[in-house]
């Protein structure tokens, strides 16, 4: 997920997981090697089915494309596996549609073999589509139902995963409000009146607990082509992201959906830390004269979370407290 040139000792504490009940450390280190095409998506339709509910044990989460990798994941303990990438785009005709590049045959077979394990859809990703204009969240919600109905229901639920591009001129190194409120919209459909499990995994400068007004990193902002804020303090710092021409961040851009579809309809928030040139990786390596121990600098974004901390110039609310 999302760019990952965060040094590789640091993959082990790739996330921040914020749930009702608990806060957890995973490693999302089970990533695409390669694609497979889409097949076999005549599966007989389930007319009655219910989601599998979210395993009652400590969430150990894999994010996965390559699906031979993930049945000697979840025998090594993986109990949620995160299926990269499900997008959502206009076909030829201008249609709205819901398309996949996955072996969904392996998916269910893996479904079936293992009966407790919980399969979402990830949607988006680093480079990935965002959702066209001109379709509802609710509509877009209905297609994905459709669709998985039609794969035999192989997902639980949907992972929020859109996220900016490598080309700092495409259009999806900017959110829309339309977007925005689509992955709102969506999401409350997809808990309240499906009953799928939903969930949002943004890269830290899209939903920053750690924000100051000292580097505007608590203004709400549309564009993910941002200098990372916390890099830009001081000289030194601010060479390392010019010789690298890291220009990717983004500024509270999560928050506004946690808002407005309520913090109720996410059944956790996985926060990236791995997030290339990360406020968190700037704490647990560069803060002189000593940098942050990994397990304080996530306690206290874990604790900021819980207490709540304001967003500043959001569209339609101006000033709102997020809190977990």
């Amino acid at each position: 997920l999302g760019r990952k040139e965060n040094m590789s000792h640091l993959r082990r504490l790739s996330c921040l997981l914020l749930t009702a009940h608990k806060t957890v450390l995973f490693a999302s280190s089970f990533d695409a090697s390669f694609s497979k095409p889409m097949h076999d998506i005549t599966n007989p339709i389930h007319h009655s089915w219910t989601p599998r509910p979210i395993p009652s044990d400590t969430l150990i989460i894999a994010y996965a494309h390559d699906s031979g990798k993930v049945e000697q994941a979840i025998s090594s303990g993986v109990n949620v596996v995160c299926w990269s990438f499900v997008n959502m785009v206009n076909s030829a005709g201008g249609d709205p549609v819901i398309t996949t590049d996955l072996n969904v045959t392996a998916i269910r077979s893996i479904r079936e073999k293992f009966k407790s394990v919980l399969h979402i859809a990830a949607i988006g990703g680093w480079n990935g589509p965002h959702p066209p204009p001109g379709t509802s969240g609710k509509k877009w919600c209905d297609l994905f139902v459709d669709f998985n109905r039609e794969l035999g229901n192989i997902f639980d639920g949907i992972d929020w995963d859109l996220e900016g591009h490598d080309d700092r001129s495409s259009l999806t190194s900017k959110f829309s409000m339309d977007t925005l409120d689509v992955m709102a919209d969506f999401s409350r459909e997809a808990k309240h009146v499906h009953g799928l499990t939903v969930t949002m995994a943004p890269a830290e400068s899209y939903l920053d607990s750690m924000a100051t007004d000292v580097d505007d990193s608590q203004l709400f902002s549309l564009d993910l082509n941002i200098l990372p804020s916390a890099w830009m303090r001081s000289e030194r710092d601010r060479s390392i992201i010019n010789s690298s021409g890291f220009s990717h961040a983004g500024r509270q851009c999560y928050a506004y959906v946690l808002k407005k579809a309520g913090i109720d309809t996410f059944d956790w928030v996985a926060i990236q830390l791995y997030e290339g040139f990360s406020r968190y990786l700037h704490e647990t390596t560069r803060i002189q004269p000593e940098s942050l121990d990994s397990a304080e600098a996530i306690f206290r974004r874990a604790d900021a979370f819980y207490r709540g901390y304001d967003v500043n110039n959001m569209p339609s609310y101006s000033k709102v407290n997020i809190k977990i």
